[in-house]
């Protein structure tokens, strides 16, 4: 269950940007571009500042917004899981207080029903 948690940590990071949780970074852009494959999503440097080009699997804010109303508005079978519905904090877009089994549901279940729309269909089937 806990290497379970931390696959669905990893996965929710990345795909909501979470900033400390996401595996998207420069180290992983520039990997990328060692090894010769998706150029498009190189680390831009403006100033003294450097910049990621958002990947196609990167959340944007209207789409994490649509991701947490879909959560919130899931209904489950008392004792399936934790009520999800309060687990959507929607003032700051993300869900607190998960254990174990909510994310074992999240990830197994509730996920391919809250990405369905928002995500491309090439991105969705290397999720599920």
């Amino acid at each position: 269950m806990h290497v379970e948690k931390n696959v669905y940590d990893s996965l929710i990071g990345t795909l909501l940007n979470i900033k400390g949780k996401t595996r998207d970074g420069v180290n992983a852009r520039l990997d990328m571009i060692e090894m010769n494959i998706r150029e498009e999503l190189a680390p831009k440097e403006v100033g003294k500042r450097t910049y990621l080009p958002a990947a196609c699997h990167t959340l944007r804010k209207k789409e994490r917004t649509t991701f947490y109303r879909c959560l919130q508005g899931v209904k489950v079978p008392q004792g399936y899981s934790s009520n999800v519905s309060k687990l959507v904090s929607m003032q700051e877009l993300k869900l607190i207080g998960l254990r174990s089994h909510d994310c074992h549901v999240l990830i197994h279940q509730l996920l391919f029903v809250a990405i369905r729309g928002i995500l491309p269909k090439n991105v969705r089937f290397s999720i599920t």
